[in-house]
């Protein structure tokens, strides 16, 4: 039964944190477009594309952490003696920020590899004037970073998991 409560506790952490991800990335964008959030609707369509690959590329950033949180959590469980709900928030939340972080970093990459391969478009303009070839581009290099880069962040979260000791036999 403690491990019901323990899995339970994880949901719970991992779904209270990523909401709070997404507000921040959310608030974060329309505040670096300049935009009110009105501006999703009917008449721009490319805002909305561009918007909901970020949240995707954020998510599955996200969701290749979670495995490891719960990983870790398990660990901590054995090697923690003080209160294990809070060592696994902690936990949770270092990773799901780093993993944040990291969602940022990407983005930002690929806004900034687009601006690279496309010198004379304006692509914030574009965007906010419902350019749907830019909108798709910049997703489609924004999804495909991520995809390559999910596997070494996840690897990069889990040198810091606490490590069972190993008895070496010479």
């Amino acid at each position: 039964m403690d491990l019901f409560y323990l899995a339970l506790s994880q949901v719970i952490i991992s779904i209270f944190l990523s909401i709070i991800i997404f507000f921040i990335s959310y608030k974060i964008l329309i505040k670096a477009f300049g935009l009110n959030e009105n501006k999703f609707d009917n008449d721009n369509l490319a805002l909305s594309i561009f918007f909901s690959g970020i949240i995707f590329s954020i998510g599955y950033l996200l969701s290749g952490i979670i495995p490891s949180v719960i990983n870790a959590i398990q660990i901590i469980k054995i090697h923690t003696e003080g209160n294990l709900l809070v060592e696994a928030f902690k936990y949770s939340a270092i990773c799901l920020f780093v993993g944040f972080l990291a969602a940022s970093m990407i983005q930002l990459g690929a806004f900034f590899l687009l601006k690279v391969m496309t010198k004379h478009i304006k692509e914030v303009e574009a965007l906010k004037s419902n350019n749907l070839a830019v909108a798709i581009l910049l997703i489609s290099i924004l999804i495909s970073i991520t995809l390559i880069s999910k596997d070494g962040l996840v690897f990069l979260l889990e040198t810091f998991l606490p490590q069972p000791e190993v008895i070496q036999f010479n």
